[in-house]
């Protein structure tokens, strides 16, 4: 069913997707935070919106989370009607379980994960060898 609205979408207007699944910026200073919306493909990020679908808060609370809210009811609701979420928001959702996990965020965490696991064996490698060396 999706599929088919996607391309009745297409056929209706030109060819391209009118709706889009985004973030959109909040009015604050020196404080990210965004909104997840359903907008027309041609407004400004910041611009008038269809309707609010949740929220992203970016920097970590005291608990070291970032915090995303999601009104799944709607998110299904736009998808089927043919809106396509950006690749943030397909990222977020990837997080969620709501999509696959996107490509770029496995390869991100293996990255992080190999960055930190060197440091953490390297010097505990050089003791046991200079341990074995002196017994030897």
């Amino acid at each position: 069913m999706v599929h088919l609205s996607s391309l009745l979408f297409k056929s209706y207007h030109g060819g391209y997707i009118v709706i889009r699944l985004a973030l959109a910026g909040h009015q604050q200073a020196n404080r990210p935070f965004y909104r997840i919306v359903a907008a027309y493909n041609k407004r400004a990020r910041d611009g008038k919106y269809i309707e609010q679908l949740g929220t992203y808060d970016p920097l970590p609370n005291v608990y070291n989370e970032k915090l995303v809210s999601f009104n799944f009811d709607r998110i299904k609701y736009w998808i089927g009607c043919g809106a396509h979420p950006t690749k943030p928001v397909s990222k977020l959702l990837g997080l969620a379980g709501f999509f696959p996990l996107h490509p770029m965020t496995i390869t991100e965490a293996e990255r992080q994960r190999a960055q930190t696991q060197p440091i953490a064996a390297g010097p505990e490698d050089d003791r046991q060898d200079g341990q074995k060396g002196a017994e030897a």
